[in-house]
């Protein structure tokens, strides 16, 4: 059951996105919502150990509690399928992730390194610097996770862990490799394709989990992050046929949280969740320009557990989740604020030699080379491209261009005939 819009037509996703002028309020406020709420969730780990961690994920607090990531993932993958579709080639589009996330998890990851680390070591800072965990915790700027500063944090409830919450990072990292995969086989730009692509790997996904029946763990699996991206993607390329609609909002919330309560249901979450995240995420309230003056959140993402873990250890015996929370906030929003204006809008003023390069390469490959590289994929190779009169070209010869699809399906056919015919 849909909602009607001015114009009496059903009111989709798309139509929701074209009424907020393609930019919703409410992901920048889902954004920022659930930065906070990853720091209200660490902090009762950080506060009381591990142990109190999962005792809190068993109980039903879990339906909620659970959601949190997964619902990170899904906004990005909705978010990062726009960017892809306005993006002329895979090289801008990458280029793009790595100048948002690197710079500013370089700078944490170095600032974590050269000041925090030195301060709360329990090691003389000869022996820290000298220490070949020092120089391997520098690794977390290519993806490949370290947790541990050499004496740092021995006695906290989470101990000897600077930055647990980067375990994230690399999944982040696999959900940008595998949607460029979908985008070179052109699944990105047939929707049929993708859906095919994305149940296939649902099917196998619930096999894996009924043949190799992985342990329960207080928090969903990374492949269900994976998973969440995902169906975000999905949600995204179908926004045109998905109703924006609050009975179904409450249908995939509820569908949500009793999935994040049963067992194995983590594995069927992700379409349901994805719902509840576009839903909210494309209402559109009033903007509080203080609020959203930057986007804060990922600067909250990666400062909010290092500095929860510097405020345990100030605490020592007196730990308490509240004040850890209260105590931290500022600090993390401080940051946060710095990490946006000083190194992450900075860094996307980097767009413009970035398109440079793309256009570069581009004029140093054949056309239709170049135009596997684009998010029609390898679908331009049995079919040449048409131009889109509402997308002219601006830097390469083929940017603009879209598949003529009767002429693929013509071609794809003859092809079928042939080999049927060798076969026989």
């Amino acid at each position: 059951m849909s909602s009607p819009d001015v114009g009496g037509s059903a009111l989709t996703l798309e139509r929701k996105m074209r009424l907020a002028e393609n930019r919703p309020a409410g992901f920048d406020y889902m954004r920022l919502g659930l930065a906070a709420a990853v720091i209200l969730q660490h902090t009762i780990n950080v506060s009381y150990g591990q142990s109190a961690a999962v005792a809190f994920f068993s109980t039903p607090a879990r339906g909620i509690a659970a959601l949190i990531l997964p619902m990170f993932f899904a906004l990005s993958g909705f978010l990062v399928a726009g960017s892809l579709v306005r993006s002329a080639t895979l090289i801008s589009f990458g280029g793009l992730r790595i100048l948002r996330i690197v710079p500013a998890l370089a700078v944490e990851v170095t600032l974590s390194a050269l000041l925090l680390g030195p301060y709360f070591t329990a090691l003389p800072l000869s022996e820290y610097f000298s220490s070949p965990i020092f120089y391997a915790y520098f690794l977390n700027i290519i993806g490949e996770i370290h947790f541990v500063l050499p004496g740092v944090f021995l006695d906290n409830p989470v101990p000897s862990t600077v930055n647990g919450q980067l375990w994230t990072i690399p999944y982040e990292l696999k959900c940008y490799v595998i949607l460029a995969a979908l985008a070179l086989f052109g699944a990105c730009t047939r929707r049929g394709l993708l859906l095919i692509a994305l149940f296939v790997g649902q099917v196998a996904m619930l096999l894996w989990a009924m043949i190799a029946d992985p342990a329960w763990t207080p928090i969903v699996p990374g492949m269900i992050l994976v998973a969440s991206f995902l169906a975000g993607i999905l949600l995204f390329q179908f926004r045109a046929r998905v109703a924006w609609s609050p009975a179904l909002f409450a249908v995939a919330l509820i569908a949500t949280v009793a999935l994040l309560l049963i067992p194995k249901g983590d594995y069927l979450v992700a379409l349901p969740l994805a719902y509840v995240t576009a839903f909210l995420g494309l209402c559109h309230p009033p903007r509080l320009k203080l609020l959203l003056s930057g986007d804060y959140s990922y600067g909250l993402f990666l400062y909010g557990f290092p500095i929860q873990q510097a405020v345990a250890a100030l605490l020592g015996d007196h730990q308490n989740w509240l004040l850890n929370f209260l105590l931290t906030m500022p600090f993390a929003i401080a940051i946060a604020v710095f990490s946006w204006w000083c190194v992450e809008k900075p860094s996307l003023k980097a767009k413009p030699a970035l398109v440079r390069f793309e256009s570069w390469v581009c004029r140093l490959l054949p056309s239709r080379l170049a135009r596997l590289i684009t998010p029609d994929g390898i679908s331009v190779l049995w079919a040449p491209p048409t131009r889109d009169p509402r997308h002219p070209p601006e830097i390469t010869d083929f940017r603009g261009y879209v598949p003529d699809l009767q002429l693929q399906r013509t071609r794809l056919g003859d092809l079928k005939t042939r080999l049927r015919a060798i076969m026989s």
